[in-house]
Parts: structure tokens; C-alpha cells; sequence
């Protein structure tokens, strides 16, 4: 009896197998199903009658690859090299079977899944079917014989694309490199691939470079084909590797080593090899890190509104949504609305503002039409989606409307008033502000339960998180209209309690503040950056107040000051500076000098407004840096746990990941607390405490949890 596969015979003794367990929505190549298929496969070898074998799902997807809740059971390495061995061991048996195999694929297949179509000998799929090998972005390497089988059938090259940045292949393009045999419509996939069988096609396998190959293509005979050009090859994605990852993810380099050590060697010694890297990574920081932020994205997806929504709309999606200002927030909010195909109003009172987004949007798709992510005549369906006016005329339709406008409140409250007087009764409101309470914008709204706050990130375009912000009068249904809309664009939502700053603009805050004082006490400019991007940031302190705008910046500090004046420190020459005219990259004046709009290096001039013309020159060490800006950061992530505003830890690490830039091979805030040590953690705040005063005190939450020696999340290794 069988669980996890159907097992069916045709009429000319062609053996198909249709994987997926009849109660659940998804495959996932568990411990459980393993088995079940190292069971079958050995019957299969010893049949006499068997003349070949399709592989095809019963769901929508082949396969989701290996189940990652499994890796956390792993107690050692040699463990986790058994799990991976496991796995090669009956891929082994699959790509050893004496008859012609094929691998039905519609929908994804990512990581084992793609591994188990990889032992098979024709992979036939349908023109949208997903192909990838995602381990990397776990921290991992492709455990199953990914980073053997890939590189040997497509090319190093190629294969090694795949393998160290995760992309995913669909359809003709597949075909094209050599993953897939046929991409052909869904509804005639399993009858090509038993074709396929019938045909007998079986292309040798592991001979890649046949002299057939090597005569048509001279520049893969220099590279790929012989040792000198592969140790090219090898250079230049080390050095790729060292530009992209900073040598913060030990897993690209594990896996480089995984594709040219056993390159050219037989495929058991690559596996070996394989299976010994993977053992290694699985036990890193780095991969426990990313496997957690992978947990916390995939529980963030759900929307903990669906039933209110539910029973109010029946399950229905907003289609149409109004925004209100064509600036630089409002034009990318539109942009991303009308790529996902939402109806989207855009209004501005200023008619060149809204030129200029509606030319935005129709460059953001033309560069997509240029990478062939777009077809030509999809550009013109994307561009009608926007709607561009001068008034709220048409906005009543709207399910949802969302103000892009300067943060000033009065502005923002004028327009709450005008969007109501033209609103319906299950219209909702969101504003885009990044500090202003969402309480006091509809302290004079006529509904303040269909207001709510939607905190996108700059450029909209780009940046994944989505911040919603709920106040106490908040109905639920209308946050389950936003939770849609943002599932629909694409972005990661954490939900916060509105307070002054919500999360992300708060801890952001406390972080640029220290930054700031380090700058006014005598550190330079590029020691503070520096230290910062050595510890995992994208960019330092300095340079992101310089690219948000020096104006903004004062502006969320001053409004932080006043909601914590008893932790936010402000330095004394954030005014002066302000007041120089300096705000940034958008003038080309700021805390660094700007040729042609590209950053040339720090304004020395700088130094000169900074702490009331007693500032002199101190060197301050990295480390000390680091433990400044990182712990005040974390401890005020740790407050806004404390306080509500955040309701769950995961929450805190995806808004710190995802939209501040919190390095992610740590985990996020609260994970790296995990990973040092609550009691550690806590020591080191009683330190900066002694230091440098009140504004390092620990979270009480922090001192209850290293009291029992807790964890953030005591179900992860």
C-alpha cells in the first residue's frame, strides 16, 4: 500500500508514478515519501517487464524539494551527510534503472524536486513550469546530486547560474539550455512523456562534452572542456562570488568547490564531496540564519484578517485602488499596482508630477520588455492599468485608497476628509507615512475604522516589505483589504500596532541617532560606514541618511525625540546641518559630495558643523561601532515586542531584513540575539549602559528571558 504515490501500469508496460500525498496541498520530498520511492524503485530494477517510467505529480507543482523542518533534526554532521547521502542513494537507484525515465513536470519544481528530475534521463515540461536549485538562499548546496548532475548536463556555466544565485528557469528557455527536453501544453504533458518512452530516448548520460559538442562550439573547448579553462571559469566566479556576497555566505564558495573539485572525476566522488559540503553548511550560523527567515516568510503570508474579510467580501482580492500623490512614493506604489494587473487611479494636482510617474512607470516596463520579461504588447496592457488625473474624479470605485503625500499631518488629515466625502461604505483608507501615528491622521475622520497605515519602503519598485499599521478603532475587514493588496504586489507584510514610528522607522531611528553621536564625538565619516557594511549592512548609517534625505531624517529623529526624549539623543549638529541646506543626494549636498548624482566621497566641510565647533578628531574602534548602532537597534526591537507594536519575533526580523537592511545571514534582530546568547546579549547592554546612559537600558523582556536563559525561538537550533 502505498502513500505517497500512485502507482499505474499502461497497456505496453510503461510504469507511471503520480507523487503527492492525497492530504496534502503540496510535495515536499520528506524522510517519509523518500522511502516510499526507494521501495518502488527497487522492485522496478528487478522487473522484467517494465519497458519504462514516467514520474508526474498529482498536484499542481512536481516537486517543493526536500522538508526543511527536517534539517533541523540533524544533531551532527555526520547526520546531515547521511541525509544527503540518503537521498543521492535513491536518486543513485533512479538514474541506474535499465529502461528510459521521464519527468512529467507542470508547475515548480525547486531543489530536490529538480534534483529527482535531474536522475531521470528526458525531463519534459510545461511551457510555465519553474526549474531551480534554491539552496543557496537557505545557506545550503543541492545535496541530491544537484551539484553534480546540472553542471555535467547543461554546462559549468550555466549550471553554476543556477546553482549559485538560485534563478529560476521556465519553460522554452529551459529547452533552450539543455535542462528540458520538450516544453509543451499542460494538458498533452503526460502523453509526450510517454512518447518519449515509447521512443526509447535515452541520451547518455554524464557526457557532456561529446566531440560532436566540441566541434560546434570552439569557445566552450577553451573553457569547460579542458583544465586550463575551467580554472578561468573557476577564477572568475570566485571573484563574482566576492564582489556579490562580501564573503558573508560561506555556501557560494562551498559550493564552487562542490562543482570543480569533482568536475571532471567520476560522479561518486562528487557526490561524496557533495554530501560532505552539505553536512558542513547545515550546521553554519548562516544557514540556520536564512532557514529561519524562511519560516518567518512563510508564516508572515498568512493573513491573520482572512475571516473577517472572508465574511464581508467572500474571499474577494481588491481590484481597484486610488493613490493619491505621483511622487517618488506614489508613482512606484501605482507602478507595482499596475504590473500585478490591479486598476489603479492616480491623482495629483500637479500635472508634470504625474507625467513623470506615468514616464516612470513605462520605463520601469520597457526594461522589462528588454530583458524579455515582458512581452511588447503586455507593456501597453500594464500602462492601461493606470489611470492619471488631477482630482479624486472617479476615486468612489475604488476598494481602497492610498495617500502618498508629504508627511506633514495637517496634509494628510485634508485629504483623508476629501477622499470620505467621495468614499463608499466599505472604502479604506491607508497612508503611506513612515513616522506619523496613524491615530492622530484620523483623529477627525468621519470612519476611523476604515483607516489604517500602509508603510512602503523606497523605491517601491525594489524593496520587498510592507508595513500595515492598525489602530485600536481599525476594523478588521479593512485590514484584511490592505493584507490582499500587499499579498497581491508581491511584498512581505509584518502587521504593527500604531505607535510613533511603528517598527521599522523607530528602531531605524535609534540606529541613525547613535550613528549620528559617533559622528558629533569624533569619528569620521568612513570609519562609521565602514564599520557598519563589515558587519552586514548594505550601505552605513551615514550614507542611508544621505539617500533618504537629511530633511526626512531630522524629521523622524525630531519625532522620535519627542515620543522617547528619555532614550533618543540627538546630536547637536543635525540642525546646523539642515539649516546649511544640505539635504542629500536629491540636491547633490549632504554628508558626501555628489558629481552627476554618483556619491565622489565625504564633505570634509562636514566635520566643521558638527558638536558646537569643539569637535576633534577620536578614533573609535569598529568593534565598538558596531556594538553602538547593532545593540541599541536591537534592544528597541526588543521594546517594540515588549510593547505590542510588534506581534510576533518573527515580525521584528522580517522588518528589519526586509526593509532596513538588517544583515540577513544573522537572522534578523531577535534571531542574532539567539545565536549570541540572551545572557551575552545582556551583559553587553549593561555595559553600554555604564558607558553611555540611560538610552542602553535593557529591554525588561531582555532581562527575563536571559534570567532563564531563553531563546527568541527555542523550537529553531
Amino acid at each position: 500500500m502505498t502513500q505517497y504515490f500512485k502507482v499505474e501500469r499502461t497497456s505496453d508496460n510503461i510504469q507511471i508514478l503520480r507523487m503527492g500525498a492525497p492530504d496534502k496541498p503540496v510535495t515536499v520530498l520528506g524522510e517519509p515519501l523518500l522511502r516510499e520511492l526507494n521501495d518502488i524503485l527497487d522492485d522496478l530494477k528487478d522487473s522484467k517487464d517494465v519497458k519504462g517510467l514516467v514520474i508526474i505529480s498529482a498536484k499542481k507543482d512536481f516537486a517543493l524539494g526536500a522538508d526543511i523542518n527536517e534539517f533541523a533534526h540533524f544533531k551532527s554532521l555526520e547526520e546531515a551527510r547521511a541525509g544527503s547521502q540518503q537521498m543521492q542513494g535513491i536518486f543513485g537507484k533512479l538514474d541506474a534503472l535499465p529502461f528510459t525515465t521521464v519527468a512529467a513536470i507542470d508547475g515548480q519544481a525547486l531543489g530536490g524536486g529538480l534534483e529527482l528530475a535531474l536522475a531521470c534521463d528526458i525531463r519534459v515540461i510545461s511551457e510555465n513550469a519553474t526549474l531551480a536549485l534554491p539552496e543557496i538562499q537557505l545557506g545550503l548546496l543541492p545535496g541530491a546530486g544537484g551539484t553534480q548532475r546540472l553542471p555535467r548536463l547543461i554546462g559549468l556555466a550555466s549550471g553554476l547560474d543556477m546553482i549559485l544565485t538560485g534563478k529560476r528557469i521556465t519553460g522554452k528557455r529551459a529547452v533552450k539550455m539543455g535542462l528540458a527536453d520538450a516544453a509543451v501544453h499542460p494538458k498533452i504533458l503526460e502523453d509526450v512523456a510517454l512518447d518519449f518512452v515509447r521512443k526509447g530516448k535515452k541520451p547518455a548520460k554524464k557526457a557532456a562534452f561529446s566531440t560532436k559538442t566540441i566541434g560546434k562550439n570552439l569557445m566552450h573547448f577553451a573553457t569547460e572542456a579542458n583544465p586550463f579553462g575551467r580554472a578561468i571559469v573557476e577564477k572568475k566566479a570566485r571573484e563574482e562570488i566576492d564582489k556579490n556576497t562580501k564573503g558573508f555566505y560561506p555556501a557560494a564558495y562551498k559550493a564552487l568547490e562542490a562543482v570543480f573539485a569533482a568536475f571532471d572525476r567520476k560522479m561518486e566522488k562528487g557526490l561524496e564531496l557533495e554530501s560532505k559540503l552539505f553536512a558542513e553548511l547545515a550546521f553554519t550560523r548562516e544557514s540556520k540564519s536564512l532557514i529561519h527567515l524562511f519560516h518567518a516568510t512563510t508564516a508572515a503570508k498568512r493573513n491573520p484578517y482572512a475571516e473577517a474579510g472572508k465574511k464581508k467580501f467572500a474571499d474577494a482580492t481588491p481590484d481597484t485602488v486610488g493613490v493619491i500623490g505621483s511622487g517618488f512614493m506614489g508613482a512606484g506604489i501605482a507602478t507595482v499596482l499596475a504590473d500585478k494587473n490591479v486598476r489603479v487611479m492616480l491623482s495629483d494636482p500637479n500635472k508634470d508630477s504625474t507625467k513623470r510617474a506615468m514616464a516612470g512607470a513605462y520605463k520601469y516596463f520597457m526594461k522589462k520588455v528588454k530583458k524579455g520579461r515582458l512581452k511588447p504588447f503586455e507593456l501597453s496592457v500594464k500602462m492601461a492599468h493606470m489611470s492619471p488625473g488631477q482630482n479624486l474624479q472617479g476615486f468612489k470605485v475604488a476598494d481602497i485608497v492610498i495617500e502618498a503625500v508629504f508627511e506633514d499631518l495637517g496634509l494628510k488629515q485634508e485629504i483623508l476628509a476629501q477622499a470620505e466625502s467621495k468614499a463608499h461604505e466599505n472604502q479604506v483608507f491607508a497612508s503611506n507615512t513612515s513616522a506619523l501615528p496613524i491615530g492622530r491622521i484620523a483623529a477627525k475622520a468621519k470612519h476611523p475604522e476604515r483607516v489604517l497605515g500602509m508603510h512602503f519602503f523606497s523605491p517601491v519598485e525594489k524593496m520587498p516589505l510592507l508595513e500595515i499599521v492598525v489602530t485600536d478603532k481599525t476594523a478588521d475587514w479593512a485590514a484584511d483589504r490592505a493584507f490582499r493588496v500587499g499579498l497581491k504586489m508581491g511584498k512581505q507584510i509584518i502587521v504593527v500596532k500604531d505607535s510613533p514610528g511603528f517598527y521599522t522607522t523607530r528602531a531605524l531611528a535609534f540606529f541613525l541617532a547613535e550613528a549620528s553621536l559617533l559622528l558629533e564625538e569624533g569619528s569620521n565619516i568612513e570609519e562609521i560606514d565602514t564599520a557598519l557594511t563589515d558587519f552586514g549592512f548594505p550601505v552605513g548609517p551615514i550614507t542611508l541618511m544621505d539617500e533618504v534625505g537629511i530633511d526626512v531624517g531630522i524629521h523622524v529623529l525630531d519625532e522620535m525625540n519627542t515620543s522617547f526624549p528619555e532614550r533618543v539623543k540627538l546630536p547637536n549638529g543635525l540642525g546646523v546641518i539642515q539649516q546649511s541646506g544640505r539635504l542629500g543626494r536629491k540636491n547633490g549636498k549632504g554628508f558626501f559630495t555628489y558629481e552627476q548624482g554618483k556619491k565622489v566621497g565625504p564633505d570634509e566641510s562636514i566635520y566643521e558643523l558638527m558638536g558646537d565647533d569643539k569637535r576633534t578628531y577620536k578614533f573609535v574602534p569598529a568593534e565598538d561601532i558596531q556594538d553602538r548602532c547593532v545593540f541599541i537597534f536591537i534592544n528597541e526591537t526588543i521594546r517594540c515586542l515588549e510593547e505590542g507594536v510588534l506581534n510576533h519575533a518573527y515580525d521584528g526580523d522580517i522588518g528589519a531584513v526586509f526593509g532596513l537592511g538588517f544583515p540577513p545571514f544573522l537572522g534578523g534582530p531577535l534571531k542574532y540575539v539567539d545565536h549570541l546568547g540572551s545572557k551575552n546579549v545582556l551583559n553587553k547592554m549593561k555595559s553600554l549602559e555604564e558607558k553611555f546612559g540611560p538610552r542602553f537600558t535593557p529591554a525588561k523582556t531582555l532581562r527575563d528571558l536571559a534570567e532563564k536563559d531563553g531563546k527568541f525561538f527555542p523550537e529553531e537550533p
